[in-house]
C-alpha cells in the first residue's frame, strides 16, 4: 500500500472532520512509517488515530505569522524581536543558496506554497525509507564519501531494526492545523525541511513557520512562551492519559503575567472536560483497591478498607467497588468524560 492510498484509507475509515488533522500527526509521530514499513497492519493506524481523537488534545496549530500593519497591544517587544530576527535569517547564506538554487523567480505567495510543496512532491517521487540497525558482531564497515561498505556484505538483518520516513510540515493562510507530507531523501523537499528544522531550533520559531518563512518570507511572530503537548501517550496499546504534560518554553523577558496566561490558556486547551479534584478519601480508594490489593477478591478488600478506614466504611461492597473503579478511572484518565 502506497502512501496516498493509507491516508485514503485511514480518513475513511476514521470518517472525522478532523481526520486530515490526525493523518498529519500519524506522519509527526511516526505511526505510518511503522505500517509502510510492515511492521504494523493499517487498521492499526486507524485505531492509533482514534486513540488520538478521544483523547481530545488540542490540535497542533501552526504559529502565528507576524503583522505587517504592526504589533497588538502588549506584543510590542516580541513584534519588534520577530522583524530582527527574520531579517537576519533573510541573509543566513544557507537560507539564501537555497532561494538561489530553487526558488530562481524570486519568493512565492503565501497561498502558493502548497502547490510549490505538492509540485515537487509529484517530480520528485515516492518517499524512501531510512533504515536504522545495529551492525552484527563481526561486520566492519569503511565509510568513503557518502559510501558504506560491510565487510563481510550484510545480507539479511536481525534484532532490532527501525523505519522512519522523511516529512516537512508547512502550512497555508487560515490553516488551524499543521500540513505534513512524506518527501523524499536529500530532494529539494528534504532540503528545506532540514534547513526549516535548523532555523526553528536556532531562532525559536515552529519549523512550520521556518518553511514557510523560506519560500515566502513572510515574518514568523516569535512566541514570548511556546506551549507543546503530546497528543496522547500510549505504552503497549495503554493510553496513559495520566503521563501528559503541558511544556512551557519561556523566554526569560517573559513577565509573570505572561507566563500564568499562556499556562492557564493551555491547561483549558488541553482537554475539554471539566476536572474536578478528587477527595483524599477516593484518591486513597483508588490506591488501595486497584494496586495494592488489587490480587486479592473484591470482597476481601471491601472487608480490609472497612477495617483500616472506619471512617470512611461502606456498608454495601457494591457501592465500595463502584467508588474504587470509578476512583481510578478518574485518576487515570483526566481527560476523559
Amino acid at each position: 500500500m502506497q502512501t496516498g492510498e493509507l491516508e485514503h484509507y485511514v480518513r475513511k475509515r476514521l470518517r472525522h472532520s478532523l481526520s486530515g488533522t490526525i493523518w498529519s500527526m500519524l506522519l509527526r509521530d511516526g505511526y505510518v512509517d511503522d505500517v509502510l514499513a510492515g511492521a504494523e497492519e493499517p487498521d492499526w493506524l486507524v485505531e492509533q488515530g482514534r486513540m488520538i481523537l478521544d483523547s481530545r488534545a488540542p490540535v497542533e496549530t501552526p504559529a502565528e505569522s507576524a503583522d505587517e500593519r504592526g504589533p497588538s497591544v502588549g506584543q510590542e517587544r516580541a513584534w519588534a524581536l520577530s522583524q530582527l530576527v527574520a531579517h537576519h535569517a533573510a541573509v543566513d547564506p544557507i537560507v539564501v543558496a537555497f532561494r538561489t538554487k530553487h526558488l530562481p523567480d524570486g519568493l512565492i505567495p503565501r497561498t502558493e506554497v502548497e502547490r510549490w510543496i505538492q509540485g515537487h512532491v509529484e517530480s520528485e517521487g515516492e518517499r524512501a525509507s531510512d533504515i536504522t540497525f545495529t551492525i552484527p558482531e563481526g561486520i566492519t564497515h569503511d565509510w568513503t564519501g557518502p559510501t558504506v561498505t560491510f565487510n563481510p556484505p550484510i545480507a539479511e538483518i536481525t534484532g532490532s531494526v527501525s523505519f522512519s520516513g522523511r516529512v516537512i510540515a508547512y502550512a497555508l493562510p487560515g490553516d488551524t492545523a499543521v500540513r505534513r507530507c512524506f518527501v523524499k531523501a536529500d530532494g529539494v523537499l528534504d532540503q528545506l525541511s532540514k534547513l526549516g528544522e535548523t532555523l526553528a531550533d536556532a531562532l525559536g520559531w515552529q519549523p512550520v513557520q521556518a518553511t514557510v518563512f523560506i519560500l515566502t518570507g513572510v515574518t514568523p511572530m516569535i512566541s514570548i512562551v511556546r506551549v507543546s503537548s503530546p497528543a496522547f501517550k500510549v505504552r503497549h496499546n495503554v493510553d496513559l492519559d495520566w503521563a501528559r504534560r503541558i511544556k512551557l518554553d519561556i523566554d526569560p523577558a517573559a513577565t509573570p503575567q505572561e507566563v500564568l496566561h499562556a499556562f492557564e490558556q493551555a491547561r483549558s486547551e488541553h482537554t475539554s472536560v471539566k476536572r474536578r479534584s478528587m477527595t483524599p478519601k477516593h484518591l486513597r480508594l483508588a490506591a488501595f483497591a486497584c494496586a495494592q490489593h488489587s490480587d486479592k477478591p473484591w470482597a476481601e478488600r471491601h472487608r480490609l478498607w472497612n477495617e483500616q478506614f472506619p471512617e470512611w466504611s461502606y456498608p454495601e461492597q457494591s457501592n465500595f467497588r463502584r467508588d474504587a473503579t470509578h476512583a481510578r478511572y478518574r485518576l487515570l484518565y483526566p481527560s476523559h468524560r
